[in-house]
């Protein structure tokens, strides 16, 4: 088994000298003086750890370890600085370093640093490797590692071992019907049936015979006799996607369904007893539809006994680099990578279409990239891309200053991020301040004062 490969970058040459030195019994490492180029090392080769100075002057440490992290989720980072303090310290942990060290740290500090750093970057890679592994044998393709991912997979997995009616809330785009599948595979209705309708998909005289059935001669066209989804689901479960377009008169014998746990089918007497578990999906605001009288108040309670909610892809940015993986491995073959560039590109960009737009943009890119890495040029234009809110706060707030309290720190970078959000909400409501504030989930007068606080110009 070949030794670790360990990249050192510090525009200081002997530093990264004296640690080659140091490890070089049991690590391979590479040396390089900038940023720009540790970036290209680190595209084109194979490394288990970054070592990198923390100032340097075309790009700090922080910055490098941020860009990298785009697409290398998994490289563990360790900062050394010549200048140790408690701000720089907390600022370097949030953003994703594994340790932060003193250039003066002892040879047996350094090492065991090292070490640590090493094996728990391979273990995070093995995790993912053998995740994968088994996400791809139950046929599940939920990909990322974000805080707002796991705490969703976690309440689906919980809800998944009963048999309570799940209604999925989500933008379009965003994966619902993969949740759905999840939650059915999960439980103990994964040997039966699952069966998804799209409740949109048809005009409404035809959404009851589709659901319910029929029998022969019930309307014009009806030649044969039909089952209907909800006894074909018996025993599994059925997904009623866009829930929020079923038409009021079928509301009314869904409900029933829900009750009774029975069909009758259009045209016939007979009543069949079924046992399907139904997850709505939907991209609409149920509530809302409640209170304006276009959906039935009892229904919905039905349906949202466990409500789940996705979250947008632009709340979620950092799985970007591994939905952009997981796209590209189903192509098995060129391309197999993503520019740095490319790749800051596509996490600033919006995602309105979510991750079904992320993955036309990849298979896009792919057939035009003529390499095995896609590269700016090959992206399709991406209007308003730029980087989060979080990316941006960093460069407003630019290298934290030494000696401030932590506290004013946080809440000066708490200031841009809120800035941002507000400025995001009023493009996206296309100006009108209480889409907004509704959005944002404040009150009006809350939404006008921070505009005031923050000049913005609505």
């Amino acid at each position: 088994m070949s030794p670790a490969h360990i990249l050192m970058v510090d525009d200081e040459p002997q530093i990264p000298r004296l640690i080659a030195a140091l490890l070089g019994d049991s690590y391979r490492v590479d040396e390089v003086n900038a940023a720009s180029a540790a970036l290209a090392r680190i595209e084109s080769g194979d490394y288990d750890l970054v070592l990198t100075d923390l100032l340097m002057p075309e790009m700090n440490g922080i910055e490098l370890m941020r860009r990298v992290r785009l697409r290398e989720p998994d490289l563990p980072f360790i900062v050394l600085t010549a200048q140790a303090s408690v701000e720089t310290a907390v600022q370097a942990m949030r953003e994703g370093a594994f340790d932060y060290l003193r250039k003066t740290a002892g040879s047996d500090e350094l090492r065991a640093a090292v070490d640590r750093a090493v094996a728990h970057g391979q273990l995070a890679r093995e995790v993912r490797r053998l995740r994968a592994e088994v996400d791809q044998a139950r046929g599940v393709e939920i990909v990322g590692q974000s805080q707002r991912l796991k705490a969703l997979l976690a309440l689906a997995d919980r809800v998944a071992q009963s048999d309570a009616s799940v209604l999925i809330l989500g933008e379009s785009g965003t994966g619902k019907e993969l949740l759905a599948r999840l939650i059915h595979r999960g439980g103990r209705r994964a040997a039966g049936p699952f069966v998804a309708f799209d409740c949109s998909a048809l005009a409404p005289s035809l959404v009851e015979s589709e659901l319910f059935g029929h029998q022969r001669g019930a309307f014009t066209g009806a030649d044969r006799s039909r089952r209907g989804l909800f006894r074909e689901a018996h025993g599994g479960t059925l997904l009623l996607d866009e829930i929020g377009d079923v038409p009021p008169e079928i509301q009314t014998k869904l409900l029933r369904v829900l009750q009774e746990r029975e069909v009758k089918p259009v045209g016939g007497d007979e009543v069949a007893k079924v046992d399907v578990r139904i997850v709505g999906a939907t991209n609409k605001d149920l509530r809302q539809l409640v209170r304006e009288g276009r959906f039935r108040e009892d229904l919905y309670y039905r349906l949202a006994v466990f409500p789940l909610e996705v979250p947008p892809l632009r709340e979620r940015r950092e799985d970007i680099p591994a939905l952009v993986a997981h796209f590209l491995g189903r192509r098995r073959g060129r391309p197999s990578r993503v520019s740095a560039d490319a790749m800051a590109r596509l996490a600033g960009y919006h995602w309105p279409g979510n991750i079904r737009e992320l993955e036309n943009v990849i298979e896009r890119a792919a057939i035009l990239c003529d390499g095995d890495e896609i590269r700016p040029h090959d992206l399709p234009p991406l209007e308003g891309a730029r980087p989060s809110a979080m990316a941006a706060a960093a460069t407003a707030m630019g290298e934290v200053p030494l000696g401030r309290p932590l506290k004013a720190v946080v809440a000066d970078a708490a200031r841009v991020v809120e800035k941002q959000a507000i400025a995001d909400a009023l493009r996206r409501c296309a100006g009108s301040a209480s889409k907004a504030a509704r959005l944002l989930g404040i009150s009006r007068a809350s939404f006008y004062n921070k505009l005031k606080a923050h000049g913005i110009d609505q």
